[in-house]
């Protein structure tokens, strides 16, 4: 119990916080990712996984998230004494390299198989009206073993086919964590390979919302747009730009109100849609589409009435 405690007061440290203890070493605190009002930022002090229930920011390590944090050195050299019983040695920058890459364990579901796991994972998929054609369209696989084992992994590609994301999610119910996410920057563009700029683009949450709405859909990984997101969006002159969200995520969305104002701004007709029952995932390709097709742009009017209600 020593360690754990050292631990904690460590991660206190680097976020100036005081955590509040749950059960199984589970100390709680507010995201410095989000800025969510309430403590949302969940550290399992045994297992070292951590977790903001808002932004979906997550990692596997402590380490992972003192980098995120840009946190001083010395944590690091302290953190390592205390897990390690080592010490820390600082890289130099070019020494640092992100390994991005599909875990080992990822297979493909476009190739059928006799395994049982893949049988109750193409179930899932059916279940979120997941097709086919989507799963070869998307490269949708799962894995069995690992760190992702029985979950559907939904890979993000970058406009060179690299890829720069993706998003693991349980097929059983019963897993207290429903989705997975890497411990990488999310200062991306979600299945920029599939994007035609050309057109008008659509926002969503999660990539089974993306994945359902199929037309030039790109999947947040959360609340926040990147900033890499924002500057395509600029840059490559859209007109239109939908953001589809549930009430959950519009409840944090403050964010992507004030980007909608930064968008009006550059004349670009923004539509919000405001899903009240299911997520697109659940209503399907067609009704959805018919829902955004059938919107109307958004006014700064609804922009304040929005901020009142978050």
């Amino acid at each position: 119990m020593l360690k754990e405690a050292k631990l904690i007061s460590l991660v206190d440290k680097a976020l100036n916080q005081t955590a509040r203890i749950r059960v199984e070493c589970e100390a709680v605190y507010f995201c410095p990712f989000c800025t969510h009002y309430k403590k949302k930022l969940e550290v399992n002090i045994k297992t070292q996984r951590w977790h903001c229930w808002t932004c979906n920011a997550a990692g596997m390590t402590i380490r992972s998230l003192f980098k995120k944090l840009r946190a001083d050195p010395s944590l690091f050299t302290e953190l390592y004494k205390i897990i390690e019983n080592g010490t820390y040695k600082k890289r130099e920058p070019e020494d640092i390299t992100e390994n991005i890459s599909l875990p080992k364990e990822f297979i493909p579901m476009w190739k059928s198989t006799n395994s049982m796991e893949y049988g109750i994972a193409m179930s899932y998929l059916r279940s979120r009206g997941i097709t086919k054609n989507d799963i070869l369209r998307y490269n949708i696989g799962y894995a069995e073993q690992g760190e992702y084992r029985k979950r559907v992994i939904i890979p993000s590609y970058d406009k060179e086919g690299t890829i720069n994301f993706f998003a693991a999610r349980s097929y059983y119910d019963s897993n207290s964590y429903k989705y997975m996410l890497p411990p990488w920057s999310k200062n991306i563009v979600g299945f920029e390979l599939l994007i035609n700029w050309r057109e008008a683009v659509t926002l969503t949450e999660g990539t089974f919302d993306a994945v359902s709405i199929r037309r030039n859909a790109i999947p947040l990984f959360g609340t926040i747009m990147s900033d890499k997101l924002k500057q395509s969006i600029i840059e490559n002159g859209i007109m239109r730009v939908n953001v589809v969200l549930d009430n959950d995520a519009l409840k944090n969305a403050i964010r992507i109100c004030d980007f909608i104002e930064k968008l009006k701004v550059q004349e670009i007709d923004v539509h919000l849609i405001k899903l009240t029952d299911k997520d697109p995932s659940l209503l399907g390709f067609e009704k959805i589409n018919d829902i955004i097709n059938n919107s109307k742009p958004v006014e700064f009017g609804d922009l304040i009435r929005l901020k009142m209600n978050l």
